[in-house]
């Protein structure tokens, strides 16, 4: 559990978890982490590149959340939802966001808005794909 909840690297953040990590091209820029071009929440850490990788159930259904996804399928799981999406800035095959189901998602709606849980954000170097341990602002 504690490798899955605090991963070294990209390899092992990738190697544990079903379904799998949402990985995405990010920056972080005057102390602001970006995914594309989306200023998702405030991460103090060097400006540069980065490799963002979110786990599943960090994301929260919000309509006025930063983050802006396309929408392709809502997966009913019982107790949970999956909601299947893209962005231009993903790296992974698909988004896959795991919500209580206890949120009410307009399956007609084009796109989704997540906001994201600090603590299941991970940042890695874009070259290296080492961890970057610096943390999310609240």
């Amino acid at each position: 559990q504690d490798v899955y909840d605090n991963p070294c690297n990209l390899f092992v953040a990738k190697f544990l978890g079903t379904p799998p990590i949402n990985v995405f091209e990010g920056k972080i820029k005057g102390n602001r982490l970006y995914i594309g071009d989306e200023d998702i929440m405030p991460y103090t850490a060097p400006d540069g590149e980065v490799t963002v990788a979110i786990r599943p159930e960090g994301f929260i259904l919000d309509d006025e959340g930063p983050l802006c996804c396309d929408l392709s399928n809502v997966e009913v799981m019982g107790r949970d939802v999956s909601i299947v999406s893209s962005s231009s800035a993903m790296l992974s095959p698909a988004i896959r966001s795991i919500v209580d189901a206890d949120y009410k998602i307009n399956r007609d709606s084009a796109t989704v808005k997540l906001n994201l849980k600090p603590h299941k954000v991970f940042l890695f170097d874009k070259e290296t794909e080492e961890r970057i341990y610096f943390e999310a602002v609240n």
